[in-house]
């Protein structure tokens, strides 16, 4: 009997079938290839909280700083030597090797004038999938961010995009020039997550 009148040619199989067959051999082939850390995206939202119960969300990815915040340029590096004039006045997850350190890949946002109250969330990405591995409130007013798991540098200070300029305006501006997470926390989320996606929950 021919092969094509028992359904077994490729080409005959309806299109949703040939799609679905083509998903699941993806996912096989992504399961069997090495999986490292360097795949797994950081990623942190800063929620603002205002006076009248308002909130505003913001998505910021990070970037290892494999060389340490001596590695930072611009305006991450003039926002540092403006708090710490010297490296011994760094805090200590600024070169403790208990933290891996990162920077935003936005430099600053514009901060609203009535935030009350700042909530830090850690998320990972890893093969089209986010979780939630950790949450923290941050008071404004605290130059870190509270807890051992995750530590932020927060400057504020004034400034003005291009066009604000020519209008002789100035914001209100914020910047998180560093975020330290604890090596061992760090190194367990990626281990589990690694080890075992399919189960990996975070936390809700």
């Amino acid at each position: 009997m021919d092969s094509t009148e028992c359904g077994h040619d490729e080409e005959h199989q309806p299109a949703r079938k040939r799609q679905r067959l083509s998903a699941v051999a993806e996912a096989e082939q992504q399961q069997q290839q090495p999986q490292h850390q360097e795949d797994i995206e950081h990623i942190l939202y800063v929620r603002w909280h205002g006076n009248a119960g308002q909130t505003k969300l913001n998505r910021v990815g990070l970037s290892r700083l494999d060389n340490g915040v001596d590695s930072l340029k611009d305006l991450p590096k003039e926002l540092i030597d403006s708090q710490y004039p010297s490296s011994r006045d760094f805090p200590d997850y600024f070169t403790s090797a208990d933290y891996v350190r990162f920077t935003p890949q936005v430099e600053c946002l514009v901060l609203p004038g009535d935030v009350v109250r700042t909530e830090l969330r850690l998320a990972l990405s890893y093969q089209g999938w986010e979780y939630t591995v950790l949450k923290k409130d941050n008071s404004l007013s605290n130059s870190s961010g509270g807890g051992q798991e995750i530590q932020v540098m927060t400057a504020e200070f004034m400034g003005s995009d291009p066009f604000m300029a020519l209008l002789g305006l100035r914001m209100a501006l914020i910047a998180y020039p560093v975020v330290a997470l604890s090596k061992a926390f760090l190194d367990d989320v990626h281990q589990r997550l690694l080890t075992a996606p399919d189960a990996f929950k975070g936390i809700l």
